[in-house]
């Protein structure tokens, strides 16, 4: 698909097969609920679809809504089919949604635009973390790590980020044991608290940027959560260009990670600031106190402010 002739900006919702209708359904309906504010063509991104009998019901119920679709395998990860659609599309600008997000206000998109817009932009991004994937591995071994005990208890912190994970549960000596087996690859491929880095499940940034980052084969989760969040990911990839990695809420105020727990949009406070809710906002929405604030020490550290 050629840009040439329509939007210069790309709005690309990953649709997975193994989910099923509802996620795409509420997607759907979260998009015709809030405009915009932007120019934009809405391309979807099929994912692991076999034949055009699969892909009938998701096309129907798109039919007045999205301008054009692609088809990747059902192989590798989120990010692996978001590059895909980078290489064939030719838009100047992609925003990308997961495969769970929904839009909860009017004008998200012109409000990303906006800050990507800035000379010293490099990504805008619904959400971001400072949550560190080495500091965390290191508490469950209980050695020294970047939080500093702001953690609090491990058995509090483990379950409630097992609550936003798909991966199976397991239990803490299997966690801990996995862990040591993981310390080498974890430690050498991800910064300490804090770590700064945009969440990709909604964010927009330039086509040909993103392409000219390095991002290794995607074959595994761990080499996913290396390109999102890890010492050569796209916030640290951008950072080195000295490029600013901006988070934006309801507000429109552009946010550098220094002030992103400032925020109530990620794991903070009532998240009442968010643009682009997705399934791990929507689990510590849902949390009890406890899990809230497990997961809001994970993300902010002592900067926790959970609601």
């Amino acid at each position: 698909m050629s840009a040439a002739g329509g939007a210069s900006t790309a709005v690309v919702h990953l649709v997975r097969r193994a989910n099923g209708l509802e996620p795409f359904e509420a997607f759907l309906t979260s998009y015709g609920r809030h405009h915009s504010g932007h120019d934009h063509e809405l391309v979807l991104l099929f994912k692991g679809f076999d034949s055009e009998d699969q892909l009938a019901p998701y096309q129907r119920r798109a039919a007045d809504l999205a301008e054009d679709a692609l088809s990747v395998p059902d192989s590798g990860f989120d990010l692996t089919a978001y590059l895909a659609a980078a290489q064939q599309l030719r838009h100047e600008r992609l925003c990308f949604l997961n495969s769970y997000a929904q839009i909860l206000v009017p004008g998200w998109l012109r409000l990303l635009s906006s800050a990507l817009d800035r000379p010293e932009a490099g990504v805008a991004g619904a959400t971001g973390s400072w949550g560190s994937h080495r500091s965390f591995a290191l508490s469950l071994l209980r050695l020294p790590n970047g939080y500093r005990g702001a953690l609090g208890d491990p058995a509090e912190v483990g379950p409630a980020l097992r609550s936003v994970s798909p991966a199976r549960d397991f239990g803490l000596t299997r966690r801990v044991l996995r862990a040591a087996r993981d310390i080498p690859r974890v430690v050498a491929g991800h910064p300490g608290f804090p770590a700064p880095h945009v969440r990709t499940n909604a964010f927009l940034l330039e086509r040909e940027l993103l392409l000219s980052l390095r991002a290794g084969r995607l074959g595994t989760k761990s080499a996913a959560y290396r390109f999102e969040s890890g010492h050569k990911g796209l916030t640290e990839q951008l950072c080195q260009r000295n490029m600013t990695p901006f988070v934006v809420g309801r507000g429109g105020e552009p946010l550098p990670p220094e002030r992103w727990p400032d925020a109530d949009v990620f794991w903070q406070g009532n998240q009442q600031e968010l643009l682009v809710g997705d399934n791990q906002t929507r689990a510590y929405q849902e949390g009890d106190p406890t899990a809230r604030a497990a997961l809001a020490r994970y993300a902010w550290g002592t900067r926790a402010r959970p609601g």
